[in-house]
């Protein structure tokens, strides 16, 4: 009878674990590691350019509040990510980038979100600050 009954209980535990959301963003970091050191335009505009060469559509681009959202189609690693990016201006020559992923299927994301953000993040990041030095 407990044999039955621990399974009677792990069985929505297990379904809990592969239906739970995983979701990861760059506003949980300290403000200094998500600075991109380019003007927000140069940044929107790499942003723009980079994103659908990583198999993401753009859903809404709103440039006057600088906000996108998109979608990641499926991989391996991922039933489909929802995307959310925010630029911030600080000062002229500097932006603030708040880049949040997340999936309903966050069970067996094995850290997917965290490495997807930070890889795309850092090919904007480059690609910004590479234009604004070859600007100056």
């Amino acid at each position: 009878m407990e044999s039955k009954m621990t399974k009677l209980f792990l069985i929505p535990l297990v379904l809990a674990m592969l239906t739970s959301c995983a979701a990861y963003s760059t506003a949980n970091r300290p403000e200094s590691e998500n600075i991109i050191n380019a003007p927000i335009d140069v940044v929107w505009d790499r942003t723009l350019e980079i994103l659908p060469t990583e198999r993401i559509t753009l859903k809404q681009v709103d440039k006057e509040n600088y906000f996108i959202a998109a979608k990641k189609h499926i991989t391996f690693w991922s039933f489909g990510d929802d995307i959310s990016i925010r630029l911030i201006p600080k000062g002229k020559r500097q932006t603030v980038m708040e880049f949040s992923s997340g999936t309903l299927w966050g069970g067996l994301d094995f850290g997917h979100e965290g490495r997807m953000v930070r890889n795309i993040f850092e090919r904007i990041r480059k690609a910004s600050e590479s234009t604004a030095l070859s600007n100056n």
